[in-house]
């Protein structure tokens, strides 16, 4: 009797809890539907950001080398460049490739441009920065091209897909092309220039540099402005001029004497087109190797190494980095000659 009182009261408790809830829902009427929880999954985040992001750079310190197969010794002495102290690779891929072929394919030179985004994420994993220049130096084939409407055109698609694989790849430094008033001619280079930065300024979003020679030929008479001073600089971040010795002998303090005056004519261009800054490039050959043309004086260990200190010890103060031409380029590269060593001594100086 006792069991069945209990389980009669338990009922009635159970009925009594039920209505409890269902009560309120009643409450609300026939005009508004309950509201029903459902269980949230947290939804992954997906960052469209790149891996790496471009490094701020007060002063660059740079290696130039345009041999593709010395790229990945790059990467590899990426240690010894930041024991060096440098901290930017340049890498020249080939442009204009079937074009200046007759329309064939270059399977070399394509594997060349091919490599270029696997070398940027090794050197940027190594910690140093890139500056991507592409460049019409090609086995067989001078760097100066003949700017027809058709080969300006290509040249322009080249340098938008280059300027977008720089900005993919978080490039620090981009060129649209190498030395572009040597191999265009200087009424060309400006016309090209005017075109074509506006759109790389829609695709790349570092450093823009106007890489150019002072001199399209021979330098002018004493007091004559230079070829690179009669361009348009309108939209680049940097100037940059390569500095090499001509001719078949050389005087260090000739060479002194006119690097000085291209540096103040190069800060004058600057502060007339509102330029970020002034880059500089240089070298030398060291010896007659490899398979190049010797294109200036024979410096050998001891002069290359004069050269690259006082290159360091005039340019340093007066430019946002200088870079120097060779790594293991025969006849000219820096590494393991007295000329890197120089480089180091300079960079760690204080000068820089």
């Amino acid at each position: 009797m006792y069991m069945i009182k209990l389980r009669g009261m338990r009922t009635i408790i159970l009925t009594l809890a039920a209505l409890a809830l269902v009560l309120p829902i009643l409450v609300t009427g026939c005009d508004e539907e309950p509201t029903v929880q459902t269980a949230t999954t947290p939804t992954a985040t997906t960052s469209t950001a790149p891996a790496y992001q471009r490094q701020a750079l007060s002063f660059y310190r740079g290696i130039d080398e345009p041999r593709y197969d010395a790229w990945q010794d790059l990467a590899l002495d990426a240690d010894r460049l930041r024991q060096d102290y440098f901290n930017t690779v340049t890498l020249s891929p080939p442009i204009l490739i079937t074009e200046r072929a007759g329309g064939k394919p270059r399977v070399i030179l394509e594997g060349e441009a091919g490599a270029v985004p696997g070398v940027v994420d090794r050197i940027h994993n190594a910690g140093m920065a890139v500056f991507i220049t592409p460049t019409t130096v090609q086995a067989g084939f001078p760097p100066q091209i003949e700017p027809t409407e058709s080969v300006l055109s290509q040249l322009t698609d080249d340098a938008i897909r280059w300027a977008g694989t720089a900005e993919e790849k978080q490039v620090e430094l981009f060129s649209p092309l190498d030395e572009y008033n040597l191999v265009l001619g200087n009424d060309a280079a400006n016309k090209w220039s005017a075109q074509v930065v506006p759109m790389l300024r829609e695709k790349f979003h570092g450093g823009l540099v106007a890489k150019v020679v002072p001199d399209v030929d021979a330098p002018p008479a004493a007091g004559a402005p230079h070829d690179f001073e009669k361009l348009d600089y309108t939209g680049y971040d940097y100037l940059m001029l390569d500095v090499y010795p001509r001719g078949d002998t050389f005087s260090q303090d000739q060479f002194d004497a006119e690097l000085a005056d291209l540096l103040t004519r190069a800060e004058a261009v600057r502060a007339r087109f509102g330029l970020k800054g002034v880059l500089l490039e240089s070298g030398a050959w060291r010896e007659a190797a490899g398979v190049d043309t010797v294109d200036g004086p024979l410096l050998g260990d001891d002069g290359q190494a004069l050269l690259a200190g006082h290159v360091l010890q005039l340019g340093a103060p007066r430019v946002a980095g200088i870079f120097w031409h060779g790594w293991t380029l025969p006849g000219r590269g820096a590494r393991g000659y007295k000329s890197e060593d120089a480089l180091k001594l300079g960079f760690a100086a204080g000068r820089v």
